[in-house]
């Protein structure tokens, strides 16, 4: 019954108001604050930043209108994403120039805790699953390869929406504090750390984190081992961006989890604290970087979304089939020889659906 008292489930089932015995905060800190101006516009900063690169992946995606199981679950992601750098950025960095904790405003930071925790769990659940969707593209033998199957996936969505829906709103919500600038279970009032411990998120933690470097592992292997050396120029690009986008991603995600935890367990230094905030936010910016960077057909679709056709034609910018096909008719060039080129180049690995669909996490 406790973790339900410290979740959104108390707070809207009880005329938003919070369990005093957990949340009652002393009249002697509501005046306590700790200011700092530069380390709150640095996460401001990045945090737009990353907000204003990812707005145009997800229009994109959204764009796409692809019932491609990977494609739904991309769009899920970004929405996770950007609601978690939403707040563990931007309002972080407002917090931390203003100096607030949760005791003073404790409604608000609490509704913004469950919610950027909640938002943390979904999308380590949208991770996984899209590594598994890697691994899948990669050896179409994959053991897990019936999750995405017509019959099936329509069950792993409504899994998706019931888990996002309890990481929401029956998990223990996160609570910022303005004297370490991160999101701890504990608001730090005086009361026992052990009670505030949130262990489905725990579980969260170390499944992501073991799951991900498991699945990218044989990933890394099947790319390099049992599909090695080729003499396609294309091939060896697309091999070598899936592996950037994958060690990059795991990376932080991995990273994120088990600092938590440690921290959790063990306590920290100010320095790793604010580490780990920064770790975690990269864990959903990188996203948007990996797709920009790493991804031709992700970057050519962001092209054509915010920059006029007119413009593009003007220029010499020809992105997408369709466009590539005019240019070629235009010139007299057939694209059958393109065509037959890179399928004599082609293995058993799906390349190409890979690098169309599978970027993110």
């Amino acid at each position: 019954m406790t973790t339900l008292q410290m979740s959104l489930f108390h707070l809207f089932t009880n005329s938003f108001t919070l369990w005093d015995e957990a949340y009652g905060c002393p009249k002697n800190l509501t005046a306590i604050r700790f200011e700092r101006p530069v380390l709150g516009g640095f996460f401001v900063f990045t945090g737009l930043l990353f907000i204003t690169l990812y707005i145009p992946c997800f229009l994109a995606i959204l764009k796409k209108k692809s019932r491609a199981p990977v494609y739904q679950i991309m769009l899920a992601l970004a929405v996770y994403d950007i609601l978690s750098l939403s707040i563990n950025s931007v309002c972080t960095g407002i917090f931390d120039i203003l100096g607030i904790s949760f005791c003073n405003h404790p409604i608000l930071i609490f509704c913004l805790g469950a919610t950027v925790g909640g938002s943390w769990m979904s999308g380590c659940l949208a991770c996984v699953l899209l590594a598994v969707e890697r691994c899948v593209e990669i050896n179409p033998q994959f053991p897990l390869e019936f999750l995405f199957s017509q019959n099936v996936f329509p069950i792993v969505r409504v899994l998706m929406v019931l888990y996002t829906i309890y990481s929401y709103v029956f998990v223990k919500a996160l609570i910022f504090s303005a004297e370490y600038s991160c999101w701890f279970f504990d608001p730090m009032i005086g009361k026992d750390p052990l009670i505030y411990h949130s262990y489905p998120h725990s579980v969260n933690n170390y499944s992501v984190g073991i799951a991900t470097t498991v699945l990218y592992i044989y990933v890394a292997y099947r790319l390099i081992y049992k599909h090695g050396y080729s003499t396609s120029m294309w091939l060896y690009k697309t091999k070598r961006q899936i592996l950037f986008q994958a060690i990059t991603l795991c990376i932080f995600h991995t990273t994120a989890a088990f600092i938590y935890e440690y921290m959790q367990i063990f306590g920290a230094t100010f320095e790793l604290i604010v580490f780990s905030q920064f770790v975690w936010q990269w864990s959903s910016g990188a996203v948007c970087v990996a797709y920009l960077v790493f991804n031709r057909t992700m970057r050519n679709m962001v092209v054509r979304l915010i920059i006029p056709r007119g413009i593009r034609k003007k220029r010499g910018w020809y992105i997408g089939a369709d466009e590539h096909i005019e240019l070629e008719q235009a010139g007299g060039v057939t694209l059958s020889a393109g065509i037959a080129a890179i399928n004599a180049a082609g293995g058993t690995v799906k390349f190409d659906n890979f690098v169309l669909n599978c970027t993110s996490c």
